[in-house]
C-alpha cells in the first residue's frame, strides 16, 4: 500500500512569530520563564531557548516533553527548529 501524506504549512510570518509563539506556551506551560527566556539564533538556523529549569526531574521531563510537541508543531507549520534549554 503506497501512502502519501501531505503537509498543509500555515505560515506564521517569520521565525520571530514561531519564537513568540514558543516561549507564549513555554511560559504559559513553566510559570518561572516569564521574562527569562533568552533566545539565542545559531548559525545552522536552530533557534535555541534558555530558562531556568525545574529541580525535579520529574518535572523537568514534563518540560521538556510538552516543548518537543510544541516545538514539532512549530517545525512542521514553519521549518524553524526551535529547542528548549537550561540556563
Amino acid at each position: 500500500m503506497n501512502r502519501e501524506t501531505s503537509r498543509v504549512r500555515k505560515p506564521l510570518g517569520s521565525a520571530q512569530d514561531a519564537v513568540a509563539k514558543y516561549v507564549a506556551a513555554l511560559e504559559e506551560i513553566h510559570p518561572v520563564a516569564r521574562g527569562k527566556a533568552r533566545v539565542v539564533n545559531r548559525q545552522d538556523n536552530r533557534i535555541i531557548v534558555s530558562v531556568p529549569l525545574p529541580r525535579r526531574a520529574l518535572e523537568r521531563m514534563r518540560l521538556f516533553d510538552r516543548m518537543a510537541e510544541i516545538g514539532t508543531q512549530l517545525l512542521l507549520e514553519t521549518d524553524q527548529y526551535i529547542i528548549l534549554s537550561g540556563q
